[in-house]
């Protein structure tokens, strides 16, 4: 069991480290930024807004691997 979490980890963090760059570049080609526009805002520079995408992307495909082959075991 603590193999599989360990897998679904691993996997997911190779992921993140993959695919976050590619959201942010088409998050910057679509114009999808969060631009500080007033004081309240932390940043200082436009901010891509696109890299939720990524996080859905991982958790979903890597529960659903994880949920998955734990089925097949019983």
């Amino acid at each position: 069991m603590w193999g599989d979490i360990a897998i679904a980890f691993l996997l997911a963090l190779i992921t993140a480290y993959v695919v976050t760059p590619y959201t942010i570049r088409f998050a910057n080609k679509i114009g999808a930024l969060d631009i500080p526009k007033d004081q309240r805002k932390i940043h200082k520079t436009a901010m891509p807004r696109l890299r939720r995408i990524s996080c859905y992307f991982r958790f979903f495909s890597f529960n659903n691997i994880f949920i998955n082959s734990n089925v097949y075991r019983k």
